[in-house]
């Protein structure tokens, strides 16, 4: 084999073990993922235990003290989803607010273990983390808020991880008149 051509299967083995590596870092096969991660579930969750429900797109969470939840309570708004208002002092309930609220408690109950992760910004104004939230057989809380009816999608820049996703469920719900779309 000439130089050339020896040259040339090492550009191409070279290739080959990056593509591999991308694509084990890309779209949930990374090998640092937790294995008892439910399927659908990113590669960067961890998991919390819900404490309470605040209200439609609120909860209270514990986790572990080692991730982006820390181990004592920590306020968790939802990213992408804005619920209908139905504890705020200084606002009135609005329309479908608490069947918001209950909706999300129904999803996850006092004690249920989540799965969450970040997006680029953290946490909002109001000190409250900003996650996406996954139940322990991989349901998207977040979009299924939306779907629902529960919530409307709102995009908080940068956070845009899963807009398109979290969008197309609003005009599912939109087009069929399902939660505060049917009522309000």
């Amino acid at each position: 084999m000439s130089v050339r051509s020896r040259w040339g299967a090492g550009v191409v083995a070279v290739v080959v073990a990056l593509a591999s590596t991308a694509a084990c870092s890309v779209g949930g096969g990374s090998v640092l993922a937790d294995p008892d991660a439910p399927v659908g579930v990113p590669d960067d969750a961890e998991q919390a235990r819900v404490v309470r429900v605040v209200d439609g797109d609120t909860v209270i969470l514990r986790g572990s003290g080692e991730g982006v939840v820390p181990d004592d309570e920590a306020r968790v708004r939802l990213l992408e989803v804005d619920s209908p208002e139905s504890v705020a002092p200084d606002r009135p309930v609005e329309c479908f607010g608490p069947e918001a609220s209950e909706g999300l408690a129904e999803l996850l109950p006092a004690g249920a273990t989540v799965w969450v992760a970040p997006d680029e910004e953290l946490e909002d104004p109001f000190d409250r983390l900003l996650l996406y939230v996954w139940t322990t057989d991989g349901e998207f809380v977040n979009r299924s808020l939306v779907r629902e009816g529960l919530a409307e999608a709102v995009l908080y820049e940068p956070n845009d991880r899963y807009i398109a996703e979290v969008r197309a469920a609003e005009r599912a719900a939109r087009d069929e008149g399902a939660g505060l779309w049917g009522a309000c």
